[in-house]
């Protein structure tokens, strides 16, 4: 669910571009195609921009998610008479472990609580054997917690942390009524965030005033070199 979400942008769409473009001539494809390249490699970080108003994740973690490719309909822009492939960013990635969103605690705990306790004896692994009841001194108790939405930090209840592959230490829940089994806890993927109707919006008017910017930028560059 969630796992992929994609930007078909289109530069034809920009304000008076292809006027300007055939008013100018040569100064006009050259700034286009500048604005092309320039698009691919900046976009990236209008969308960041946008996702972490919102989301307290790592601009670094959304870049490392997208890709920048032809559209995949092989649909292009004319403009005057230059003929540009369209362009989708493409993001993907499975619903997030709260280690992505400062969980705490973020190491395993191990301050004990401070009187001993009665358990069933069962609960305890050991090669000597335990009786019907055992006496414990288990660790002290601790609140799960996450910064999901930024300035907001969220408490997760019934949540433990624990050691999962590679010894990374995710916060956990049980699904069951017994010990076992548990499930890493996740929360959203970097598409659900792209797509959330609070950041989507601000996203196309980031590329919008983005490409718009930067397009003035090569029109006078470009006319500048003629």
């Amino acid at each position: 669910m969630g796992n992929t979400a994609f930007f078909d942008v289109q530069i034809d769409r920009l304000q008076g571009l292809q006027e300007r473009v055939e008013k100018l001539g040569g100064a006009g494809e050259k700034a286009v195609k500048r604005l092309v390249v320039d698009f691919k490699t900046r976009a990236p970080s209008w969308v960041s921009s946008a996702v972490t108003e919102v989301y307290a994740i790592k601009k670094a973690e959304l870049k490392k998610s997208v890709k920048v490719r032809k559209s995949k309909d092989g649909s292009a822009s004319t403009i005057g008479g230059i003929t540009i492939d369209n362009v989708e960013l493409v993001y993907s990635g499975r619903q997030l472990t709260l280690t992505h969103f400062s969980q705490k605690p973020a190491a395993v705990p191990t301050k004990r609580a401070p009187a001993n306790r009665l358990i069933p004896g069962q609960n305890i692994k050991s090669e000597n054997g335990v009786g019907p009841v055992a006496v414990v001194n288990p660790i002290a108790p601790y609140q799960v917690s996450a910064t999901i939405f930024k300035g907001k930090r969220d408490k997760i209840d019934d949540a433990f942390v624990g050691k999962g592959r590679g010894g990374v230490v995710l916060a956990f829940q049980r699904t069951g009524d017994d010990r076992t089994p548990i499930e890493a806890i996740k929360r959203v993927s970097i598409p659900q965030m792209i797509t959330n109707p609070k950041v989507e919006p601000d996203i196309y008017d980031r590329i919008d005033k983005g490409l718009q910017g930067r397009l003035e930028h090569h029109l006078e560059q470009a006319l500048k070199d003629v």
